[in-house]
């Protein structure tokens, strides 16, 4: 059985020598069994200040202390942080943004552009002298390769993040990647077609990247390109990174840390991650979740767990666990008017059961203390002076909790979710070009709010899962907002439809296709025949009233007027009484179009129609745990299901807000209801209870227990099923 990995980050430069061991002792206390270097703090710039002149002293101290102690390390190839003499050397490889501006000195990271040449040799002779060097050594677990890869994802100031880079040497790999993907310049030429600025290239030689989005009415597949390029360019660097170590170092995983929805990049675009890719291009991969960032939680109660089921399904389809590689752990952000969010016990009890009720198997804190250089709050567990408050004990709280459980923790599973929500990177891609990605955002997380507030697991799909078959066995498949659909993925979705599933689709549903050009049906190729209807005109920006099962719901944004095939339900209408729900029966399974954006409204609005709909459209479909109690709108109380074997856990997480406190919680106390759809056998509270065993009762579409919660704490309970 392997360990659970419980860590922190820690930087022994950062810190005095004399309080290394205190700090270390204080982290075995707390569980911590694990800790992280050398990835963004006390690297590459630390260690060799002057060219091939290294400084691994301190390095080779902490690394026998931490042998001495028995806690690993996660050691970073600190390829984000070139020193500076490597810029003085090679000043041209600095990325170049589309104004042919170089990106600033002495900012953030990632400011190296990966094509050059001089980077490449420089670093891969790094990354071979630190692997030789503690290869051998019994405190090394694994390697964390580069630090959140990509390009920066900082704003220009106006809310934007930049376009790089556009530098000879990453221009001169983009001509080579069409070149692979086109074979003939007249194939390029005519995917990249448009009108209004159409310029033909008599060679791949004379291609050049676009300077401008294609909102500026520049070509949509040009910016495709670009986009995509970078995704499989990034991808490539972190598996080239696998590589060099592979050759030296076999015994010891690599890893690399990305990230999903930070606010400035929602879906990687601009940074230029696949994440389903870069997942396979290291041994594993991990997220950095920081939900006080930005006010996210305040703003969608479900950001965590959303957060969480993506980096789920990314990992599970290739049999590798989740990892947190960077999870908040205090104060964060904000500079002298800051923090965002006082972070304290109550939310890192609150992250670290979401993260482990979401089947992750390695968390780690970042920072495990405050940094002094940086007035810009960024953690952490213990004061700067080491002190161990409320967060170090909310933090040991978690350690007790993974040790006494390990066993059952490493070998459970959340079960395979009931409903997908498909996504595409040339979907994000496109609508980033456009400048609409944020309507994306908010129809993925009011189709992901309305599944997750009915109790239904959800798991994140994309074409490549059902040309696998691994999305052939969810019940329903959504697809918010998805207005990039081939014919290969429709013939697809047909089979997945016909086969016996449910798949739901709504306004603009694969509007553009193959080079993200239009395509000139709605909802196009096989699915104009699945959905039974073809959308006739379009219209947009209100919000439209309708009617289903005699109650009235308001859509969002977009109208359709619908064309019906034969043997296509209406099963809603707009009060002008044209078609606004359909559903279509096609062999053993069910499609339902929805004539504007239901999902987005009830993001962007609250409006209920999409809610309502799947508890209409689902309701032979019963959820693995569901939870009832009080104004549940306001999320409360979230549950989450482990399964290993006859052994299961029920962990639930506390998300009261301190300013809806009075009227929700009762003198801190909050009664509610329990569901799970199978015989649970025994059930204990293993958490506050202390082992008492739970009466429960069989009813209406499952079995449940009765349990008054207390404001601001978990409650876990084991199962052990029946035979």
């Amino acid at each position: 059985m392997a360990e659970f990995l419980y860590g922190g980050g820690y930087y022994p430069l950062l810190e005095k020598k004399e309080n290394w061991e205190r700090d270390l002792d204080s982290m075995r206390k707390a569980g911590i069994n694990i800790v992280r270097t050398a990835e963004l703090f006390n690297t590459w710039d630390r260690i060799e200040p002057r060219e091939r002149e290294f400084n691994f002293d301190f390095l080779d101290e902490f690394f026998d202390l931490c042998g001495r102690m028995e806690m690993k390390i996660l050691l970073g190839t600190g390829t984000c942080s070139p020193p500076l003499w490597f810029r003085r050397k090679y000043p041209e490889s600095v990325i170049i943004n589309s104004k042919k501006i170089p990106y600033a000195a002495h900012a953030s990271y990632s400011w190296t552009c990966i094509d050059h040449p001089g980077y490449r040799s420089e670093a891969e002779r790094y990354i071979r002298t630190l692997t030789e060097r503690y290869q051998g050594h019994r405190a090394l677990y694994a390697y964390q390769l580069h630090n959140e890869v990509g390009f920066p994802f900082m704003s220009d100031g106006q809310d934007r993040v930049d376009i790089y880079c556009y530098c000879k040497h990453s221009i001169q790999h983009f001509r080579q990647w069409l070149k692979k993907k086109y074979k003939d310049i007249s194939a390029l030429n005519r995917a990249w077609t448009w009108s209004a600025t159409n310029t033909v290239c008599g060679s791949f030689e004379e291609c050049e990247p676009p300077e401008a989005k294609p909102e500026v009415w520049s070509s949509v597949t040009r910016w495709m390109d670009w986009r995509l390029f970078w995704m499989d360019n990034f991808t490539e660097f972190i598996r080239w990174q696998d590589r060099i170590i592979k050759e030296t170092d076999r015994r010891h995983p690599t890893t690399t840390n990305i990230f999903y929805h930070k606010s400035q990049d929602p879906f990687g675009v601009m940074m230029g991650l696949d994440q389903f890719e870069m997942a396979k291009a290291a041994d594993l991969v991990g997220y950095d979740l920081y939900p006080g960032s930005g006010d996210k939680l305040r703003e969608r109660p479900e950001f965590s767990s959303m957060f969480l089921d993506h980096g789920r399904s990314i990992t599970r389809p290739l049999k590798k666990p989740l990892w947190i590689h960077e999870l908040e752990s205090g104060p964060i952000n904000g500079w002298m008017l800051g923090p965002h969010t006082n972070t304290q016990r109550e939310e890192i009890l609150r992250n670290g059961f979401e993260c482990i009720g979401h089947d992750a198997k390695f968390l780690l804190y970042q920072g495990w203390k405050e940094w002094e250089f940086q007035p810009l709050h960024w953690g952490g567990i213990v004061e700067l002076d080491g002190e161990e408050g409320c967060r170090y004990e909310a933090a040991k709280e978690i350690g007790g909790f993974l040790k006494e459980n390990e066993k059952f923790l490493m070998e459970a599973q959340v079960p395979k979710g009931q409903a997908a929500l498909l996504v595409s990177k040339e979907n994000a891609v496109i609508l980033n070009g456009v400048n609409q990605e944020s309507f994306l955002a908010k129809a993925l997380a009011g189709a992901y709010k309305a599944f997750y507030e009915l109790g239904y697991q959800v798991d994140f799909v994309t074409p490549e899962h059902l040309e696998s078959g691994y999305a052939k066995d969810y019940p329903v498949i959504a697809m918010p907002f998805l207005t990039y659909i081939t014919g290969q993925t429709a013939g697809y979705l047909k089979t997945y439809v016909e086969e016996g599933g449910i798949l739901i689709g709504t306004a603009r549903c694969g509007m553009t296709g193959t080079h993200g050009w239009y395509n000139q049906c709605v909802p196009p190729f096989e699915l104009r025949e699945v959905f039974g209807v073809r959308v006739l005109e379009t219209e947009a920006g209100s919000d439209p009233e309708l009617t289903m099962d005699g109650q009235n719901y308001k859509g969002y944004w977009h109208k359709e007027k619908l064309l019906l095939s034969e043997g296509t339900e209406v099963t809603a209408g707009f009060f002008d009484d044209t078609p606004a729900v359909t559903r279509k029966k096609n062999k053993k399974g069910t499609a339902v179009y929805v004539a504007t954006q239901a999902d987005a409204g009830y993001s962007a609005r609250g409006n209920q129609l999409y809610k309502e709909l799947l508890r209409r459209e689902l309701h032979g479909i019963a959820p693995d745990i569901s939870i009832a109690y009080t104004n549940k709108r306001h999320k409360e109380l979230d549950g989450h299901i482990l399964k290993a074997g006859k052994k299961g856990m029920v962990i639930i997480t506390n998300y009261v807000e301190k300013d809806r406190e009075a009227g929700f919680f009762i003198r801190g106390k909050k009664h509610a209801r329990v569901w799970l759809n199978k015989n649970p056998g025994v059930i204990k509270s293993i958490y506050t209870g202390t082992g008492k065993e739970i009466l429960f009762t069989e009813g209406a579409g499952g079995y449940y227990f009765s349990y008054e919660f207390t404001k601001g704490q978990p409650e876990i309970f084991h199962l052990v099923y029946e035979s």
